[in-house]
C-alpha cells in the first residue's frame, strides 16, 4: 500500500509536468464489454469498462488503466450458476516509463520474461484472468553484443486469507552475443513465495542458463534452471529445441525434463502440438519427461505437409500421454484448403484414468465476388474410461465465416452426440449454436456482438483466435483507440 501511495504522488507530479510542455501527446484505449448470461430461467447483466491513457513527452511514457465492473463477472463460473459477483473498481496498471538508445526503464506495472519463459514469466493471461503482473522496477540496458536486465516487484497470488499477501521477486538477467550467430544467458531469481495458510514465506533461489545457434543448414536452442528453497526442495528444468535444414524439408524435434520446477512464476513449454499438461489435473513442472517430433515438407508455394509426433511420461512411466498431428496445405489461385488430423491419448494408471481424442478437420478459404468466405468443418471423438465408467461421443462442429469490407458474420454449429452403448446417460447431448458479428467503425471502433451458446475452449472466428469459457447468452464488446 505504501508503494502505491508513493507512486500516485509521483503520477500527480508528472501529470502536472507534462501538461504544461507543448510536446506533449497521448493516447486512449477504452473497452466496453456488456453480458446477458442465461442463467437457468433467469438473465443477469454485466457491464465492464476498461480505459486505459497513455501520455507521451519526448522519451518518457505516463500510463494508467481502470477498470470498472458492474458487476466483476467471473467467466468459469457455469452457465447454469448465479455466482457470487460484486461491483469492483479499481486500477488495473500504473506505470512510468522512459525509453533512450541504450536504456529502458519502468517503475509500477509491468511484465516481465527471462528466455522461453522457463525460468519466470510474469505477464496477465486474459484468457484465464489470471494476472502474474509485477509492481515494482524495471531496468534494461541494451548495446551491440549484450544486454541485461534488472527488476524487483510483487505479484499477486491465487490464495486469499494469508497474512501476506504478496509473492517478492528478484532477478538479473543478461545475455551477449559471443559469435554473429551464437548467445549465450545467464540469470538469477530470488523468489519469496507466499504460502497458503502461513505468515512466512518459502525463499527460493533459481539459476537459468540459455543459448540460442543460429546457421543456415540448422538452429539449436536450449536452456536449463535449477532451483533450491529453504526445505532443500531441488527443483531442474531442462528445455531443448532444434531444427535441420534440408532442401524443402524442416525436421524440427523438442525435448523437455521438469523435476520439482511446478511454480507460479513459470511458463514451460509443453513439448507436443495440442499444447496440454501431461494429464489432467497433473501439477506442470512437478514430475514429466517428453519428446516431440516434426517433418514439414514444402515441395512449391502451391502444397505444405506437416506430420508431427510427441510422447510424454513421468518417473515411473504411470502416466503417459501421445500426440499425432498431420496437416495438408494446397493454395490454388482464388481458393485455399487446409486437411488436418489430430490424435491425442493421456494415460494416468495412478488414478485409472483413459482419455483418447482423434479430431479431423478441413477448412476452405475463398472469395466469392467481394466476400472472402471461410468453411469449417471439424468432428471431435472422444473417449474416456475409468474404474466406475466408461463413455464415448462425438462433436461435429460447422464454422462459417463470411466478410465484406469492414464486417465479417461468424455462425457456428456445434453438436454432442453420445453413443448409448457404453454412456451412462445414453442419450444425445445438446447443440451449441452461436454467431458473432464483427465490425471496424468510424477507423478506430472495433465492435463485436455474440449471441448464443458456444462450448469453450480454443475459438477462432472473424480473424481472432481466443480461449473461451462455456458461454450461453448475449456478449457484446467494443474496443476504441483514439
Amino acid at each position: 500500500m505504501k508503494l502505491n501511495k508513493i507512486f500516485f504522488s509521483l503520477i500527480f507530479f508528472i501529470v502536472v509536468i507534462l501538461l504544461n510542455a507543448t510536446e506533449l501527446d497521448y493516447s486512449i484505449l477504452n473497452e466496453f464489454e456488456m453480458i446477458q448470461r442465461d442463467l437457468g430461467n433467469s438473465y443477469e447483466d454485466y457491464y465492464a469498462e476498461k480505459m486505459k491513457l497513455q501520455l507521451f513527452y519526448k522519451a518518457v511514457t505516463l500510463g494508467i488503466k481502470y477498470d470498472y465492473y458492474r458487476p466483476k463477472y467471473d467467466k468459469f463460473i457455469g452457465v447454469d450458476q448465479a455466482g457470487s459477483e460484486e461491483n469492483e473498481n479499481y486500477f488495473d496498471e500504473y506505470y512510468l516509463q522512459y525509453s533512450g538508445d541504450h536504456l529502458f526503464a519502468q517503475v509500477g506495472t509491468f511484465d516481465a520474461v527471462i528466455g522461453s519463459g522457463l525460468a519466470l514469466h510474469n505477464f496477465y493471461d486474459e484468457d484465464f484472468d489470471e494476472d502474474k503482473r509485477l509492481m515494482g522496477l524495471y531496468v534494461q540496458s541494451f548495446f551491440e553484443r549484450w544486454q541485461t536486465q534488472i527488476f524487483y516487484g510483487e505479484m499477486d497470488i491465487a490464495f486469499e486469507n494469508a497474512e501476506d499477501d504478496k509473492d517478492n521477486i528478484g532477478a538479473i538477467d543478461s545475455e551477449i552475443n559471443v559469435l554473429e550467430n551464437l548467445t549465450f544467458a545467464g540469470s538469477y531469481i530470488l523468489h519469496e513465495q507466499a504460502i497458503e495458510d502461513c505468515s512466512e514465506k518459502n525463499r527460493r533461489n533459481i539459476y537459468s542458463s540459455r543459448f540460442n545457434f543460429f546457421h543456415d543448414l540448422f538452429d539449436l536452442n536450449g536452456e536449463f534452471a535449477y532451483s533450491e528453497d529453504e526445505e532443500n526442495l531441488i527443483g531442474r528444468a531442462l528445455y531443448t529445441n532444434a531444427s535441420y535444414y534440408l532442401g524443402n524439408f524442416t525436421f524440427s524435434t523438442a525435448y523437455k525434463n521438469y523435476t520439482n520446477f511446478d511454480f507460479n512464476i513459470s511458463d514451460l513449454p509443453m513439448a507436443n502440438h495440442s499444447n496440454k499438461e501431461l494429464a489432467h489435473g497433473w501439477d506442470v513442472g512437478k514430475d514429466e519427461e517428453g519428446l516431440m517430433g516434426e517433418i514439414r515438407f514444402l515441395p512449391n508455394f502451391e502444397n505444405e505437409f506437416i506430420i508431427n509426433y510427441a510422447e510424454g511420461w513421468n518417473d515411473n512411466f504411470k502416466v503417459r500421454q501421445s500426440n499425432l498431428y498431420l496437416e495438408y496445405r494446397h493454395e490454388f489461385d482464388e481458393l485455399s484448403f487446409k486437411s488436418e488430423l489430430e490424435m491425442f491419448e493421456e494415460i494416468n494408471e495412478i488414478s485409472t484414468n483413459w482419455e483418447k481424442e482423434i479430431t479431423p478437420k478441413f477448412t476452405c478459404d475463398f472469395l466469392l465476388g467481394e466476400f472472402p468466405i471461410l468453411l469449417k468443418l471439424e468432428t471431435q471423438y472422444i473417449e474416456e474410461k475409468n474404474a466406475t465408467r466408461s463413455a464415448t461421443h462425438y462433436e461435429p462442429k460447422f464454422q462459417s465465416d463470411i466478410s465484406y469490407k469492414k464486417y465479417s458474420i461468424s455462425f457456428t454449429i456445434e453438436k454432442q452426440i453420445d453413443d448409448a452403448i457404453v454412456s451412462e446417460e445414453g442419450e444425445d447431448g445438446e447443440y451449441w449454436i452461436g454467431a458473432e458479428l464483427a465490425a471496424n467503425l468510424f477507423g478506430n471502433t472495433d465492435l463485436r456482438l455474440f449471441g448464443g451458446k458456444e462450448k469453450g475452449g480454443l475459438v477462432c472466428r472473424n480473424g481472432i483466435c481466443k480461449t473461451q469459457a462455456e458461454f450461453e447468452g448475449l456478449r457484446v464488446q467494443i474496443n476504441t483507440e483514439f
